[in-house]
């Protein structure tokens, strides 16, 4: 694939899993692409559907709705899910198409999901907690990837493998800590491991769930270097989910703008940032006035404000646009009708009734 072309396809992606509550619409009518080489940015408030969207995209979805499957109060959808019966209303799993390289994910067999994780497509996951397993040495871990991939791969060759790339995120003393297990391990030097765990089969694309949030200031803004450096030496496309603004701001080529399991606003990152159009985009905008952002929308009045109320429960969704109780600018055709997610300029989409008569303040 040449540079720019698209890599990675969503089409109406759906994925929904069962709860004591009912049906959980986790993510719900997703489309966007990331194109060869380029940072796409995933933002919006926790429990929007952002890692959600990462496992589906991994093919690993399927495992929490079945996880969850147990504890749904909902007899007919946990008998549908657990026997693959249809039903007679939405169904627990995954939805849509995940197009990689060419390929429909959701066609492929776990044997072909299990050659393309890793190898292809990889993920940082999130909660260092428990993303590393506490038995294992780290060596033993960011090997993982290169054994499973590489069935002949000689022992030293893997050995001087992982310390090339435990030494490329810049673990400090990688050839004397390798044996160790995670343990032993501060928070931001757990996320180097993930990172580096991430790269070490040389994937064509990296994505990387919510990489800073467990992390101290001062080792989000080492995380973001090393990431950088992914970005720009590796030459892999990169998925950045976060809730913090000012980490897409600096990242992202384009951003993704994600609402109660559903895209709002997509588009580049200067455009995101400095002229917003969806009604949620201007409010996430005006709640983190970060240096960089402010950056970004150079010669505007930076103004401090929060959105009203609280995000929906995504299993029980407003009718019409998930965000009219929490803007100001609803009419009658927000509370009644979704908004159709729609290409209002060169590579910029928008979900809104009310696009094009809107006026900032």
């Amino acid at each position: 694939m040449a540079k720019g072309d698209p890599l990675l396809i969503l089409k109406n992606l759906k994925a929904y899993y069962p709860s004591k509550k009912g049906l959980v619409r986790a993510v719900d009518d997703v489309s966007l692409e990331v194109r060869e080489g380029e940072c796409v940015g995933i933002l919006g408030e926790s429990g929007s559907g952002k890692s959600s969207m990462a496992l589906a995209i991994m093919g690993l979805f399927e495992r929490v709705a079945r996880f969850s499957a147990g504890a749904s109060n909902d007899p007919e959808l946990r008998r549908a899910f657990e026997k693959g019966l249809p039903g007679s209303k939405d169904m627990p799993g995954v939805g849509g198409s995940v197009i990689f390289r060419g390929k429909d994910m959701s066609t492929l067999s776990q044997e072909e999901l299990v050659a393309i994780r890793g190898r292809e497509l990889s993920l940082i996951p999130q909660g260092l907690g428990h993303a590393l397993n506490p038995q294992h040495s780290i060596g033993h871990q960011t090997a993982e990837p290169l054994v499973v991939h590489e069935e002949n791969i000689r022992l030293l060759t893997l050995k001087r493998k992982v310390l090339e790339y435990l030494g490329l995120v810049q673990l400090a003393d990688a050839n004397l800590r390798f044996v160790m297990d995670p343990g032993s391990f501060s928070g931001g030097e757990s996320q180097r491991i993930l990172i580096a765990m991430a790269l070490i089969a040389g994937p064509y694309m990296v994505i990387a769930d919510e990489p800073t949030s467990a992390l101290d200031v001062t080792v989000q803004a080492q995380i973001m270097n090393v990431l950088r450096m992914v970005r720009d030496e590796f030459d892999v496309s990169l998925l950045l989910i976060s809730h913090d603004a000012g980490v897409v701001a600096e990242m992202a080529d384009r951003v993704a703008i994600m609402y109660a399991g559903k895209i709002v606003e997509f588009a580049s990152a200067v455009a995101a940032f400095h002229e917003p159009q969806h009604p949620y985009t201007m409010g996430l905008m005006s709640s983190f006035p970060t240096i960089a952002m402010m950056q970004m929308r150079a010669g505007k009045k930076p103004r401090l404000r929060g959105i009203p109320g609280d995000p929906p429960d995504l299993c029980n969704i407003p009718k019409g646009c998930a965000f009219h109780p929490r803007c100001q600018y609803t009419i009658d055709i927000c509370k009644e009708e979704i908004p159709e997610y729609r290409e209002v300029k060169p590579d910029h989409f928008i979900r809104c009734h009310r696009y094009g008569d809107i006026v900032q303040e």
